[in-house]
């Protein structure tokens, strides 16, 4: 099972997305609250399954939500989740090749749906209960 890890730092607070083996499938920006980073989890949670890929590296344009395929400042491949408002909620480190970025894409799709969410504190990692994410209401 996935797992967001949520952390504090000089910058903010973020989340990683761990997948069941330990890699990072992808990390968030850096946001002003811990509210405010739960809030991208629930967005990540409800537009990471639907969102359409769009790849600007071979000339595809597309409206928001989307998942957006760049090419990374040092070369590679790159991909954010763009939200509807068009604010990026999630990055990736670069990949070696475009198929790559296209799988990474695919594993986090089905890797947040069932996610887990801890809190990570000076001594262990702490269960976090986001209460009202939008796949909880999904089910209703």
């Amino acid at each position: 099972m996935s797992r967001f890890i949520i952390s504090r730092g000089a910058l903010g607070i973020r989340f990683v997305l761990k997948a069941d083996n330990g890699r990072t499938l992808a990390f968030s920006k850096y946001y002003a609250t811990l509210d405010a980073c739960k809030k991208g989890i629930c967005s990540l949670t409800f537009y990471a399954p639907i969102a359409p890929v769009v790849d600007t590296t071979v000339g595809e344009y597309g409206a928001n939500p989307k998942f957006e395929i760049t090419r990374g400042e040092s070369g590679g491949y790159c991909y954010a989740l763009k939200s509807a408002n068009g604010k990026s909620v999630l990055a990736c480190a670069p990949m070696e090749t475009r198929k790559a970025c296209l799988r990474a894409v695919a594993m986090l799709r089905t890797g947040v749906m069932d996610a887990e969410v801890a809190l990570d504190t000076p001594r262990q990692l702490t269960p976090l209960t986001v209460k009202g994410l939008v796949r909880d209401h999904l089910k209703d």
